[in-house]
C-alpha cells in the first residue's frame, strides 16, 4: 500500500493529523486529489495503531468541510461571470456543472448528501450550490450530513480492509456511482408515476 501511494502519501502520513486536514481542504476545493484513497490509507494505518480511528474521522471532516466552505463562498460572492470565465478552474468542467445544477434544481439540498459518493458531482457540488446562491445553513447542514457519511465510509473501508484497500477502492468507486445513479433514476421515475397518479 505504501508503494501505490508512493512520495505523497509518505509525505502527507509525515504530517499526521494535520496532513489528513490538508489532504481533506484541497479533496473539499474540488482540485485533483485522491481524497477517498488518502482516507483509506489513514483508516489502514489507524488499523495499525498508528492513529486513533475516530480522530482520523473528525480530521477528515473538518478537512473537507473548511475546502467545501470556502469553495461555496468563493463562487457566491464571485457569481457566473468568474464560473465561465477564463479563470475557472479547469476541473469545474460545464457539462458536469451543468448535470449538477440540474440535480440540484429536481432535488434540492438532498442531493448533497448522496452527491458526496459521486466524484465529479463531488467536485462541483459546492461551487455550484455558492453559484444558485443556497442558503448558507441549508448548505452546511446537507454538506456536512454527507460529509459525515462519506468520510467514516472511507477511513472505514481502510480501516476494515487493510492491504486489500486497492482492490476495494477500485471496485467500490465504481459501484458507488451506478448505484447512486439507479438510485436517483429510480427516484425520478417514482415521482413521475406519483404525479401521473395525482392527476
Amino acid at each position: 500500500m505504501l508503494e501505490w501511494f508512493g512520495s505523497l502519501a509518505e509525505t502527507v502520513f509525515a504530517l499526521g493529523y494535520p496532513g489528513i486536514v490538508l489532504a481533506l481542504i484541497i479533496e473539499g476545493l474540488g482540485l485533483p486529489f485522491p481524497g477517498d484513497a488518502v482516507m483509506a490509507f489513514y483508516g489502514f494505518a489507524a488499523a495499525q495503531g498508528r492513529f486513533n480511528l475516530p480522530g482520523v474521522i473528525v480530521f477528515s471532516l473538518t478537512g473537507y468541510l473548511i475546502g467545501a466552505v470556502v469553495s461555496y463562498a468563493v463562487s457566491h460572492k464571485l457569481g457566473s461571470r468568474w464560473m465561465t470565465g477564463a479563470r475557472r478552474p479547469s476541473v469545474l468542467k460545464p457539462d458536469t456543472m451543468d448535470r449538477t445544477i440540474h440535480f440540484l434544481d429536481k432535488y434540492g439540498p438532498w442531493f448533497l448528501i448522496t452527491g458526496r459518493f459521486l466524484p465529479g458531482v463531488r467536485t462541483v457540488s459546492s461551487y455550484v450550490a455558492g453559484l444558485i446562491r443556497m442558503d448558507f445553513g441549508v448548505f452546511l447542514l446537507y454538506t456536512g450530513i454527507g460529509s459525515v457519511f462519506w468520510c467514516a465510509f472511507w477511513v472505514l473501508i481502510g480501516y476494515w480492509f487493510g492491504e486489500n484497500v486497492k482492490f476495494v477502492i477500485t471496485h467500490v468507486q465504481s459501484s458507488i456511482t451506478y448505484f447512486t445513479a439507479a438510485a436517483f433514476l429510480a427516484g425520478g421515475m417514482w415521482w413521475l408515476i406519483r404525479r401521473r397518479t395525482a392527476k
